[in-house]
């Protein structure tokens, strides 16, 4: 394609619009497929977004779009992959919210050692929407810190989340150091190795902790949760929010049914389960316990 078509193919995509109409098809369709509920302040953020891929794909209107992305969701699922990269938010850092990391630490872990001191199993947590993997490579130094004072203890770690894209950067596991700052220099030296390139400033987590944790693209709509053994803890933090209450209250369930008695759900601070559920109780905040039998 000669540069200047594709440079008014451009032109015409940062002048398009995207009516109420393909507002809400669209909207409809993340709901229905994802849960994600979009209100209508969010249009702008939508029409933001789905720029990037039209850009993309060098179609110049928002209808263009359309024909193809509703032609190619009957067809191709890579589009629709594609597609829910683009207009997810993938917000994340390595210990964020660190006051749950501590209550990890502090009163589950100890706990579940006393009272698995007969029969200790692996201990098992989910990081639920878990972004660019800053947050389960958070919990595999945290756990694997427990570890070394408790040799008996074993864990295992799942992340999931909807973006395939935030999940091949998870695996990559490269870290530019700017996204380090909340991991202090001890956690650096020990759980981080620098590129082979001298002048790049980006660390990658080691391999020891990489084999960790169990990467999988999850859509908190599937019917079927790729998990067998019940979990201790589940990670769901700043997720939930997007979605209506509805459906929040069915996912909460789903997660409940994942959780062994006892085990717990983390949410993000401003996620309230209030109303949602009898069977978690407040312990913390944004933390949730499972009553036992």
């Amino acid at each position: 394609m000669p540069k200047s078509d594709k440079a008014a193919i451009i032109e015409s995509i940062y002048s398009a619009e995207l009516s109420s109409e393909l507002f809400s098809r669209f909207t409809q369709f993340i709901k229905q497929n994802c849960g994600i509920h979009l209100v209508p302040s969010k249009h702008t953020m939508l029409e933001g977004r789905l720029r990037k891929r039209m850009r993309q794909l060098l179609l110049p209107t928002f209808e263009d779009y359309a024909r193809y992305f509703f032609k190619k969701n009957n067809t191709d699922t890579d589009e629709v992959i594609h597609f829910l990269d683009v207009i997810t938010t993938n917000k994340t850092g390595f210990f964020r919210e660190k006051p749950h990391f501590d209550y990890l630490t502090s009163e589950i872990l100890p706990n579940f050692m006393k009272q698995h001191e007969r029969k200790l199993g692996t201990f098992r947590i989910w990081s639920a929407g878990c972004s660019s993997g800053q947050e389960p490579y958070t919990l595999a130094m945290v756990l694997n810190e427990f570890a070394e004072t408790n040799p008996a203890f074993r864990y295992a770690i799942l992340a999931t989340d909807l973006s395939k894209s935030s999940l091949e950067r998870a695996q990559t596991a490269v870290y530019d150091t700017s996204e380090l700052e909340e991991v202090s220099l001890e956690h650096r030296q020990k759980y981080f190795i620098a590129s082979q390139n001298l002048s790049s400033r980006q660390l990658r987590v080691i391999e020891a902790l990489r084999k960790k944790i169990r990467f999988k693209l999850l859509n908190f709509m599937n019917s079927v949760f790729p998990i067998k053994e019940p979990l201790q803890v589940i990670f769901c933090r700043n997720v939930m929010m997007y979605f209506d209450r509805t459906d929040r209250k069915k996912l909460v369930q789903r997660f409940i049914e994942q959780l062994a008695p006892g085990g717990y759900l983390f949410t993000g601070h401003s996620e309230s389960l209030a109303g949602l559920t009898a069977e978690l109780q407040s312990v913390s905040n944004s933390v949730y316990q499972k009553s036992r039998p």
